[in-house]
């Protein structure tokens, strides 16, 4: 890492462009960025600061876009995970007919109360409405769902449902798209209504539906399962997959992403012939990051814990890989760090030794920030 201030004074003005991903049940990405943005500038006055919100699919996915590319945000009345009624909201760009969904606005566990987290249960009816609302006022030609950070571990059934697909039993008979009924399941009848539409899946993550690195294994525990309820949910899932292959000739066992947001994006896929892309590289591309990199000296990124895992799709190592492209300096922050090698032109500042409990985390992050962050 250059450090800036052995450099002569025509040289001290820096340009830092700050874009983090969320600290997860403490600090969104707006507000992670703003505090590094307010500690760089108490000790560098005269750097040039710009603060980026993203997202990788997950939590923020509509805030990253609201005030780019004539996107106009709109509200209204939908149902949660456990069909409670909530608010919700989408993006519409009037002059390219797109229209923008976040999932974890509905379908987020921040949505569900403590009573009603059971993911046997619950399931995305919420989204297939806000998808049908959509298209029902606004006519668009393309519509992109972000996914990620989903209570849900239903593949998609509650929203098919809701967009008019039907599930049967053996005996013909109309089954509920619950978790806990997909054992029943035997046949899928179809609607050909959207068919016109062109769908994007905009995944936070690249895990394939089934096995160890699947939705159920890797997931569902945060989302409240038990050890029986995922060798359940893996078995229901996995039949599920084997009827969608057989009924609409889609396999999901080869769809990378197809595990995302508790099986949305395989759902999205089988359903609505969605493509399946990276979020991150959607929100990036969409912020013309590429271009804010060239033109900074520094990058800043990170999130709550640093770890292999960040450079496998997420959002920070994302940000990281177009900065190494670039050959640009880059500093990572984060609440946590597991010692994962950097890549070159990194350093990193871990604000935490060990894990800290959301109160503690929320009371000490900012100080810390001002206290540790150094360029």
């Amino acid at each position: 890492m250059i450090n800036y201030l052995s450099l002569p004074q025509k040289y001290k003005t820096m340009k830092i462009l700050i874009a983090c991903d969320k600290m997860k049940g403490t600090f969104s990405s707006k507000q992670l960025g703003e505090m590094i943005e307010n500690a760089i500038k108490e000790k560098y006055s005269d750097s040039e600061t710009e603060v980026l919100q993203v997202s990788d699919g997950g939590d923020g996915f509509i805030e990253s876009l609201r005030w780019r590319n004539n996107y106009s945000r709109w509200e209204f009345l939908s149902v949660n995970a456990a069909q409670r009624k909530i608010q919700s909201k989408y993006l519409y760009n009037i002059y390219n007919h797109t229209a923008i969904l976040e999932s974890a606005l509905t379908l987020g566990i921040s949505k569900l109360a403590v009573k009603e987290k059971n993911i046997l249960q619950n399931n995305s009816y919420g989204l297939g409405h806000d998808i049908k609302r959509v298209i029902e006022v606004r006519h668009p030609q393309k519509i992109v769902v972000g996914i990620g950070g989903t209570s849900t571990n239903d593949l998609f059934l509650g929203a098919a449902t809701a967009l008019g697909f039907k599930f049967l039993n053996k005996d013909g008979n109309e089954v509920a798209p619950l978790p806990k009924n997909f054992l029943n399941i035997k046949q899928i009848l179809p609607t050909t209504e959207y068919t016109d539409k062109e769908f994007v899946a905009a995944v936070d993550v690249k895990n394939p539906l089934l096995g160890n690195l699947g939705a159920t294994k890797i997931y569902a525990a945060q989302k409240g399962a038990s050890p029986e309820d995922i060798d359940y949910l893996e078995d229901a899932l996995a039949h599920i997959a084997m009827i969608i292959k057989a009924d609409l000739g889609v396999d999901l066992t080869q769809i990378n992403g197809a595990g995302a947001g508790g099986g949305i994006g395989g759902g999205m896929a089988a359903f609505l012939n969605a493509k399946i892309i990276s979020g991150a590289d959607f929100i990036l591309d969409n912020l013309e990051i590429d271009k804010k990199i060239s033109e900074s000296d520094l990058v800043i990124t990170g999130e709550g814990s640093f770890d292999s895992q960040s450079l496998m799709g997420k959002i920070t190592g994302n940000i990281i890989q177009r900065c190494q492209k670039q050959n640009k300096n880059t500093l990572i922050v984060s609440g946590l760090y597991d010692g994962t090698p950097l890549p070159s032109n990194c350093s990193i500042t871990a604000l935490f030794e060990q894990k800290p409990d959301t109160k503690n985390a929320k009371e000490l992050t900012e100080a810390l920030i001002k206290e540790k962050i150094t360029i």
